[in-house]
């Protein structure tokens, strides 16, 4: 059964994921127990045969999944495996939803799956493991 996502109260994404930016205009809801990430259309997200890249879509599993990961931590986590199936083809100008859920949070790693859904219709999902981050550790200059 395919979420209805029309109720749900979408916000403006956070802008400093600069890639995630790159393919067009992010909001994030609650939903559930979970999160939901709406990517609206955008031929920025387009491959060479008109559908929406794999990479846009896996750009997406990744930052929702993150996010998922993160509020279950409350700190920074970083990805250990992302695996992705992609059900059917996407097209680029119409909105994408990926729900999150966490399957199970441990003290250092957490795992997350994810669906993408378009028109009404699975086009993909994922599962992936993060590990919860320490402090980023500061680059010397050079």
């Amino acid at each position: 059964m395919v979420p209805d996502f029309t109720s749900l109260q979408f916000r403006p994404f956070r802008d400093d994921d600069l890639l995630l930016a790159a393919l067009g205009q992010v909001a994030i809801a609650r939903h559930d127990d979970g999160l939901v990430l709406r990517l609206d259309g955008s031929a920025r997200a387009a491959n060479p045969g008109g559908f929406i890249h794999g990479g846009a879509i896996a750009t997406l599993f990744d930052v929702a999944l993150y996010e998922a990961a993160r509020a279950g931590f409350g700190a920074p986590t970083v990805t250990a495996a992302l695996e992705i199936k992609f059900l059917r083809a996407g097209d680029p100008q119409a909105p994408i939803h990926v729900e999150t859920r966490t399957l199970r949070a441990g003290r250092s790693l957490t795992t997350c799956t994810g669906s993408a859904y378009q028109g009404g219709r699975l086009i993909a999902y994922a599962t992936a493991q993060f590990v919860k981050a320490g402090p980023a550790a500061e680059v010397p200059a050079s």
